[in-house]
């Protein structure tokens, strides 16, 4: 037996699974629902349905996947439908794949958001006029 046949699950397609998933490789050719933590690859074939968030190295998809994505690279096929958050440095979709939701490009194991530039100091106020002196209602910047 291969090793990479020694780290990989399968979900075949007249079988469903509920919980959390943790492990090297999952191939899901039925239906999932839960969690999906893989250190490799997550493929979902073309009958396949994961309603989960999934945090993979690489995903491929032709079925469905409802949740969210965060890998290192993701390739959409043309019979793809996936709805929620896409977070993942590589994006491939092929011609005919639905994407319901939003991609955020970048890396996959970011946590929070990109930091918000500083907000421009506040400009100082202009100084009052001396007395007997008067000053426009507006001035220009320098």
């Amino acid at each position: 037996m291969a090793d990479a046949a020694k780290n990989m699950a399968v979900i075949g397609e007249e079988a469903s699974f509920s919980g959390i998933f943790k492990g090297h490789d999952l191939i899901v050719l039925g239906r999932f629902e839960g969690q999906i933590e893989v250190g490799g690859r997550l493929r979902v074939g073309p009958k396949g349905h994961a309603k989960a968030n999934v945090r993979a190295n690489a995903v491929e998809v032709e079925g469905e996947i409802e949740g969210d994505v965060r890998c290192e690279s993701i390739s959409l096929m043309p019979t793809a439908r996936v709805r929620g958050v896409l977070s993942s440095k590589r994006l491939a979709v092929q011609e005919g794949a639905l994407v319901e939701g939003s991609i955020n490009p970048g890396s996959a194991h970011q946590a929070d958001p990109a930091p918000k530039a500083p907000a421009p100091p506040p400009q100082a106020a202009p100084a009052p006029a001396a007395p007997g002196e008067t000053k426009p209602e507006f001035e220009p910047p320098k």
